[in-house]
Order: C-alpha cells, then sequence, then structure tokens
C-alpha cells in the first residue's frame, strides 16, 4: 500500500475472511486429531497441533495486518516483508496498543442483541500470543545433541497442554471484536455460520453514539477445495 492510496474496510474484510476460514479449518483438524480421527499416537498428536498453532498465529497477525491497513506502520514496506506473527503483532502496538482481536459474547435482549468484549476469561491474550508463538518454535524444531540427550519422553501434561491452548484460541475468534483506531470503527466477526463460513459486521462511526453497519459474507467460488463444509461432511 503507498502512502497515497486510501484504506479500503470492504478490501480489508474480504482478505481478512479467507484468513478466518483457513482459521476455522486448522482448529477443526486440531480437535479431529485429539480425538484420535487422524490415526496419530499422542506425541505426533501433539507435533502435528502446535504446527497448526504456529499456522493460527500467523493467520492472527496476518489478518489484524489486514483489518488495521489504515495504520502508519501498516504501510511499510518492511512489515509487508514481515513473517513473524509476534513482530508484526508488536509493530501494530506501537501505533495501535489495541490492535489484538478481543473475544465477545452476544446476548439475545427483548431490544436486540447485546455485546459483552473481553467475557470470556480463558481467552487468548496477547502476552499468551506471544507465549504460545514461541512455544511452537521450540515444540517444532528438533534441537541441539545437549537438548535431545536431556529430552524425557513425552507425557499427559504435553497433551493436555495441547487443549489448553487450543480451547484459548477457540475462546477468543470462534466470535471476536477488533476496534478501529482513533476510534473510527469497529469489526465483529463469527468465524463460523450457519453456511459454515466466517462473516465480518463493520461498524463507521458517523458521529457520537451513531454507527453505520455493514455486513459481509465470505465469498466463495466453486474450485474452492478445502472448504470448511467439506471438512464437516462425514
Amino acid at each position: 500500500m503507498k502512502q497515497n492510496e486510501s484504506f479500503s474496510t470492504d478490501a480489508a474484510v474480504e482478505a481478512y475472511l479467507p484468513l478466518m476460514h483457513e482459521l476455522a479449518i486448522r482448529i477443526d483438524i486440531v480437535a479431529k486429531a485429539c480425538d484420535g480421527k487422524l490415526n496419530l499416537t499422542p506425541p505426533y498428536v501433539r507435533e502435528y497441533a502446535y504446527l497448526q498453532f504456529r499456522r493460527m498465529c500467523e493467520l492472527i497477525s496476518l489478518g489484524c495486518l489486514k483489518l488495521h491497513g489504515d495504520l502508519p506502520s501498516a504501510k511499510t514496506q518492511a512489515i509487508k516483508k514481515e513473517w513473524n506473527a509476534e513482530r508484526i503483532m508488536n509493530n501494530l502496538h506501537r501505533n495501535y496498543p489495541s490492535a489484538f482481536p478481543q473475544c465477545i459474547t452476544r446476548i439475545k435482549t427483548v431490544d436486540g442483541w447485546e455485546i459483552r468484549a473481553n467475557s470470556k476469561p480463558n481467552a487468548l491474550t496477547l502476552k499468551e500470543f506471544k507465549m504460545l508463538y514461541k512455544e511452537c518454535g521450540e515444540v517444532l524444531h528438533r534441537g541441539t545433541i545437549r537438548t535431545l540427550e536431556n529430552r524425557s519422553g513425552f507425557d499427559e501434561k504435553d497433551y493436555q497442554k495441547v487443549i489448553y491452548w487450543q480451547s484459548k484460541i477457540v475462546d477468543l475468534m470462534n466470535e471476536h471484536f477488533v476496534g478501529r483506531n482513533n476510534g473510527a470503527g469497529y469489526y465483529i466477526v463469527s468465524l463460523r455460520t450457519d453456511l459454515g463460513y466466517p462473516e465480518c459486521s463493520t461498524f463507521f462511526t458517523v458521529s457520537p453514539g451513531k454507527v453505520n453497519v455493514a455486513n459481509k459474507k465470505m465469498a466463495v467460488s466453486d474450485d474452492v477445495i478445502h472448504s470448511y463444509i467439506a471438512n464437516r461432511r462425514p
């Protein structure tokens, strides 16, 4: 994005939703691995899950980069070449300390829907996001001769850690809120809908206490192979 190009929320959301679609697929296959549906023994379930967690961290950070594309730090050539999820989030937070998603809960009331942010204590935080990303590197690298010799065998705690991180990611991303800088508005995203694909409602602040809303569903072409719907079929 060049400095003189205007930021389009529609374009940002169109780029964000496929990332969330992929995230939903990766959450689903970790659950299948943990349920024994991929025919992997526990040590390999753990390794497989951490590979997916690393990709999930990357999807979350790249998604934030898209939704916050109007931030100065998101327009640099350096950030466009960045692949490290932690460095991307650190870069965005230098301009906007609330760039990371927040979990939400929708509550039906007589007047409509009430949205409560940060309502799930277990949801992944930015600090935990960085911890998980670091842990992914530690698990997925085979290590040195010294660490190999000192490594104890796989135990139940290793497996429970997979369940721990999976639940935190789900609680954060299943339905989440991403606020824009300077009160320009916010995004509310559902990871899974009745059609099996993510949706986003974009709220634009037009005056104090007044917002306009635009809803966008993920557009899926006929040549999509790895769809969430396909993965849900028996």
